[in-house]
């Protein structure tokens, strides 16, 4: 646990990367920018999306009472009409929040095992054994453009990373959350099944604008310029320690 002293100095150094993406980090230091990253995974890892069957059942027992069954009735439509219009607007729902909930699960668990990965990395020099890669984690550093490597010098001898993949990192995991939270928020209103806040098409296209939106991750600084970080740094290790260290 970080006392309040060592919160507001790293809260004070976050804000410092995200002015400056080019300052040189020790690769472990992600960890106390998550703390409760090991934790978030276990509990989201046990996160189930209600069943259709549990769903179905509420909706048989309950939809005449609902409201959106009063307005319908309130317009004339036949009692046939309501049922096969309620619904369809209960498959959809429960179909598009099933989507994100488990779309947002999933990114929020690998991005955890992502900080995890990169502050736990095997520190084998000058680069790690195939041995002791998590070849999944490999593949998101190199779609993310993030190289966790050694930067020797007089003063220290430890791998680094940059404060451009910290800032990364942490943005896209609170903003994830944050839209889990209010995904969980929505769901944990009884009667859920029943609301109808816009038209189809528009409830449509905004819950697909969300679960597209989990899979956006920023470029890093040096892809925003056309170049890779990653690439810079291979050819770095490769004119250091030859042609097939990695």
């Amino acid at each position: 646990m970080l006392d309040l002293v060592t919160v507001d100095l790293m809260k004070d150094r976050f804000e410092r990367y995200k002015r400056c993406g080019d300052i040189l980090v020790d690769y472990d230091e992600i960890l106390l920018y998550y703390p409760d990253y090991f934790k978030k995974k276990v509990e989201l890892e046990k996160k189930k999306f209600v069943s259709k069957d549990v769903i179905d059942s509420y909706f048989e027992e309950n939809y005449q009472q609902s409201n959106l069954y009063q307005k319908l009735e309130k317009l004339a439509m036949a009692k046939e009409e309501i049922y096969i219009f309620m619904v369809q607007n209960k498959d959809l729902r429960w179909e598009l929040f099933k989507l994100a909930f488990e779309k947002h699960v999933e990114k929020c668990i690998e991005l955890c095992n992502l900080i995890d990965y990169i502050g736990h990395y095997p520190t084998t020099y000058p680069v790690p054994r195939e041995e002791e890669k998590d070849f999944a984690m490999e593949e998101l550093l190199e779609k993310y453009d993030i190289m966790v490597r050694y930067h020797l010098s007089e003063e220290f001898d430890k791998m680094q990373i940059t404060s451009d993949d910290i800032v990364r990192i942490m943005w896209v995991l609170n903003r994830l959350l944050s839209d889990f939270e209010s995904i969980n928020t929505v769901l944990s209103k009884e009667g859920w099944m029943f609301e109808r806040e816009a038209p189809e098409i528009k409830f449509k296209e905004n819950m697909l604008n969300l679960i597209k939106e989990v899979d956006f991750f920023p470029e890093s600084n040096f892809q925003e310029k056309g170049r890779s970080k990653r690439e810079e740094g291979k050819r770095y290790l490769r004119k250091q320690h030859g042609k097939r260290v990695i």
